[in-house]
């Protein structure tokens, strides 16, 4: 297995592969995307002149799995949500709760209360991700009610 690094957004599970996506949960509509040169499944995906690539439109029934995706991790006792890793320099956002310790080592304030970074991926410790189902509602709904 070829580990792609740290992930953030949505992704759609369609037929046992994993595909980026955008959810929309107001009209339940899953949108991939894809500007490969070739169509990689032409039963799911279509050419769509305007957005310059290959797109399905689907619903999350149609889906085997839709959820959204983070990477966190700890530098120095404090979580933080890892961007990307590049060459063992780790790009990161503080996720905890302490703004004015972020501040005095290092973190930049780039919005209020968002603070990032750059560390040495090495110093990072108990990396994982985690992943929020975006269909529960749905599935919730149709189950219970």
């Amino acid at each position: 297995m070829r580990y792609a690094g740290p992930r953030s957004g949505e992704f759609a599970v369609v037929r046992g592969v994993t595909h980026p996506c955008t959810y929309s949960p107001n009209n339940d509509r899953v949108v991939l995307k894809t500007q490969q040169a070739d169509n990689p499944d032409a039963t799911l995906f279509s050419w769509h002149e305007r957005y310059g690539g290959w797109v399905a439109d689907l619903t999350s029934a149609d889906c085997d799995r839709v959820y959204s995706a983070r990477s966190f991790g700890r530098w120095q006792g404090h979580r933080v949500a890892v961007e990307s890793v590049v060459d063992g320099v780790a790009a990161v956002t503080y996720a905890d709760s302490n703004g004015g310790w972020a501040a005095e080592n290092g973190f930049t304030e780039v919005d209020r209360y968002e603070y990032r970074r750059e560390v040495p991926a090495a110093e990072l410790g108990d990396v994982h991700e985690e992943q929020r189902d975006l269909g529960f509602t749905r599935w919730r709904e149709s189950t219970f009610e």
